[in-house]
């Protein structure tokens, strides 16, 4: 791995608790390791590995962390690698990979690699999912002590505080397609959302189209259903809830969104796709 740098978030839930900074140097195959000290902070060093020759640029964290680092190697030829020690890891789990970081750490030398679509929300690349309304508003509502404690709990205990919000109605247009209201709009590349849950059944991280989901409604009994139906895959065929694929759409309205799980503001987005754009290491 002479050709990789590893970009480390060292607050990533797994990092810290086993010291990854002091770890990784000496068991990386000969990676540069970089480690962050503030957030954003993972975007810039990713550019300035890019703007160094680095083949491989590899993101060590959770999926905000990943996120970053595509940020900073968007418009480049050099290739992402992950090691999943953040939270959830949903693009890990998306790309099969073991989330055991040693075990990803080794897998990475294989050097396997896989082209994937890159999505856009206005202007920011994401790798597996945007949330417009009611878990933007959950991701934006959990504290960083609460998500460092308790780890994807934190989540569950922020969103049944934001439950019986009103949140705010949503327009979802896209060409071929009647425009659609909800209050909370998912949109993703591959399958997985919030862990091992296939939220989009039909989505494809190399066909050139997102996968969209509107949900009409939030809250204790559209929310029971969603849970009860989504292990079996019928959450696509509830009442008030809208499934297709398209490769743009626009959501307009006032509503907090996120992309990979970090917090990006509000208001309205225009999503697209840039298919097979994206060189991973599987």
């Amino acid at each position: 791995m002479q050709d990789s740098c590893i970009v480390l978030n060292p607050f990533a839930r797994t990092a810290r608790s086993l010291r990854l900074e002091e770890v990784l140097p000496k068991v990386a195959f000969g990676a540069t390791v970089w480690v962050t000290t503030h957030a954003g902070e993972a975007e810039a060093l990713a550019r300035k590995a890019v703007q160094e020759g680095f083949k491989t640029i590899v993101a060590a964290g959770g999926d905000g962390t990943v996120n970053e680092v595509v940020r900073g190697m968007s418009g480049s030829a050099a290739r992402l690698g992950v090691l999943p020690v953040g939270t959830v890891n949903v693009f890990a789990r998306e790309l099969g990979l073991p989330l055991d970081w040693e075990e990803s750490l080794i897998r990475l030398q294989l050097q396997r690699e896989r082209v994937m679509d890159l999505a856009w929300a206005n202007e920011r690349p994401f790798v597996q999912l945007a949330g417009i309304g009611f878990d933007a508003e959950v991701v934006a509502a959990v504290s960083p002590a609460d998500k460092k404690e308790w780890g994807p709990m934190a989540y569950v205990a922020t969103g049944l505080t934001q439950i019986t919000r009103l949140h705010p109605r949503l327009t979802i247009m896209a060409e071929g397609f009647e425009p659609v209201c909800a209050r909370w709009v998912l949109v993703g590349t591959g399958r997985f959302y919030g862990g091992p849950i296939p939220v989009f059944p039909k989505a494809n991280p190399a066909d050139g189209l997102l996968d969209v989901l509107a949900i009409e409604d939030v809250g204790w009994m559209p929310s029971l259903a969603w849970m009860l139906t989504m292990p079996l895959g019928w959450h696509t065929r509830l009442p008030g809830v809208t499934y297709f694929q398209t490769s743009k759409l626009r959501v307009e309205g006032d509503a907090a969104l996120e992309l990979d799980g970090e917090a990006c503001g509000r208001g309205s987005v225009d999503f697209r796709v840039s298919p097979n754009t994206l060189r991973v290491l599987v």
